[in-house]
């Protein structure tokens, strides 16, 4: 008994120091002298030398991106503007690394943006992706036909009229995909621009009117210079939209001989991105099982067509006499928008031959 109350009172004693020599370590200490030369993060993005095909200024680049992708979502007009004029510049050095995807994903939705200085920014970014690669803007066309959609059914008149001039870039590198995929949907939102109505009504005599669906905001503003420029824009893009959906180009006779027969055309690399996007294979659509009264054109709001005759019976069918009505009425106030109408009036005259032929 008197050990054991000895070896516990030994717990509880202070023990002397003696000069000259050192203190003593505890019995659970934990032996820190070693150092290690290397520390392995499998989940840390893992920093590629220059040896390995990416410069190290390129990877800064790409992780510089990254950061500022939040930025898009910034509280500030001007915060976000400055991102996208940094992200434009940049776009000739990263066009090909795996960050635009994330970028494009976080630029899109600045469609809609209330401030007119960051749209046009956006807008400058979209021009330089699409002249150093289209096939980017190509592989996110469904997105931006989301957003443009978003853009045109705006509560904002200011939104509404720009969505034009994004609709008139995406043509410029992806009309093909454009047309093919929201053929329909993209018609009436260009009415739904301008102010136009899909069905004509006829008046008080027997005559057809065209009811022009507008706000007040826009009624109030219709004869302002702004009003009239947007409106020029929104008919310009319009022309094209119908022109790329409706008529086919012509082929050169040398570009004829070198394309071949058809009959092993199918056989071949597609020249697209995504040939084989009109099937939907790889998107999930929620059905509607209840029985809706809507019409005919509300059906095709998300059908695909994928040849130009299918295009044009859509247009002569849904959206020739109401955009012929409206364009007549145009061409007689003259101006720049009556030189705009009367090409687009042509264009629909020769689409009808088309057809009827």
């Amino acid at each position: 008994m008197a050990k054991k109350k000895t070896l516990k009172q030994q717990d509880f004693q202070k023990k002397k120091l003696k000069v000259g020599k050192a203190k003593q370590p505890a019995s659970n200490v934990t032996d820190t002298s070693f150092t290690a030369r290397m520390i392995s993060l499998p989940n840390q993005a893992k920093i590629r030398s220059a040896g390995d095909g990416i410069s190290s200024n390129h990877r800064n680049l790409e992780l510089d991106v990254i950061k500022r992708l939040s930025l898009c979502k910034h509280h500030s007009a001007v915060t976000r503007k400055e991102t996208l004029i940094y992200f434009k510049q940049i776009t000739p050095k990263i066009i090909y690394t795996k960050c635009v995807t994330p970028m494009l994903s976080s630029c899109l939705p600045l469609i809609c943006d209330d401030d007119s200085q960051v749209r046009s920014a956006l807008l400058e970014l979209f021009e330089e992706i699409g002249q150093h690669d289209e096939n980017v803007l190509r592989l996110h066309s469904r997105a931006l036909v989301l957003f443009i959609n978003s853009g045109m059914t705006h509560i904002a008149p200011a939104i509404q009229r720009d969505s034009g001039k994004f609709l008139k870039c995406a043509l410029r590198y992806c009309g093909d995909e454009l047309v093919r995929n929201s053929w329909v949907k993209m018609l009436k939102g260009m009415f739904g621009v301008l102010g136009w109505s899909t069905e004509a009504s006829k008046g008080p005599k027997g005559a057809k009117s065209v009811s022009m669906g507008m706000k007040t905001s826009s009624v109030v503003s219709m004869n302002s210079a702004k009003f009239k420029k947007a409106q020029q824009v929104n008919l310009e893009t319009l022309l094209d939209f119908v022109k790329c959906g409706c008529i086919e180009p012509a082929m050169d006779p040398v570009q004829a001989a070198q394309q071949g027969s058809t009959a092993y055309n199918k056989y071949l690399i597609p020249a697209v991105p995504q040939p084989y996007q009109h099937l939907k294979l790889f998107v999930k659509e929620l059905k509607n099982d209840k029985d809706t009264k809507g019409s005919k054109l509300e059906e095709l709001n998300n059908a695909t067509f994928q040849d130009f005759s299918a295009r044009r019976e859509a247009l002569v069918e849904h959206f020739y006499d109401p955009m012929l009505l409206n364009v007549t009425n145009l061409i007689a106030d003259g101006g720049e928008c009556g030189r705009t109408a009367n090409s687009l009036k042509d264009t629909l005259e020769s689409i009808m031959q088309l057809q009827e032929a």
